[in-house]
């Protein structure tokens, strides 16, 4: 089975399951038209619905490898590069992200709710502030969707990624964010 396979079928029992999620990562950048290249699928859900989520996973031969307060990984040795990552929503910030994703169309997988752009970036910069050695990376993708928001027109909820830096002591950027927004309007 191939991993888009993989994902649609994932996709549809944690749906049948009634679980809350929604796409974050690489994946999701990829859905909102930011092309990036991504080995992994990136889920945000619910704590309370991570059994649930569990049962699901295990069902469709992923095993875990990881748990911790905040993530748990999940791997699937028959699938190619099918590794499932999945973010605890438990805080205010992640449980809003939830309610703010809308679902986007993706083939076989139907309609997969994805966080909105703004609150990628802020898991971007989470993830920038919490491991120096992705850091670089984090940001290129950070200012790639700024980029890619100005050029499509989107209107950046500016409060809101303001909120996200000033969470991770990054408030210091905005003002080259809405300059980099600006100069690809």
């Amino acid at each position: 089975m191939s991993f888009l396979q993989s994902i649609a079928r994932v996709v549809m029992r944690l749906q049948e399951a009634g679980v809350d999620y929604a796409v974050i990562g690489g994946m999701a950048m990829a859905l909102r038209g930011v092309q990036r290249t991504t080995f992994d699928l990136d889920f945000l859900l619910l704590l309370s619905q991570l059994p649930t989520a569990h049962d699901v996973l295990v069902g469709e031969g992923y095993a875990q490898v990881y748990h911790s307060e905040n993530v748990s990984h999940y791997e699937n040795p028959s699938v190619p590069l099918g590794r499932i990552d999945i973010l605890h929503a438990f805080r205010d910030h992640s449980l809003a992200m939830l309610q703010r994703a809308e679902v986007i169309e993706f083939g076989d997988a139907g309609g997969l709710p994805v966080v909105q752009l703004e609150d990628l970036i802020g898991l971007k910069i989470q993830a920038a502030k919490n491991s120096a050695r992705r850091a670089l990376g984090d940001w290129n993708d950070i200012y790639r969707m700024v980029i890619h928001a100005a050029e499509i027109r989107h209107d950046l909820n500016w409060g809101l990624v303001a909120r996200y830096l000033a969470l991770f002591d990054q408030l210091a950027k905005l003002s080259e964010l809405q300059r980099l927004y600006e100069d690809h309007r």
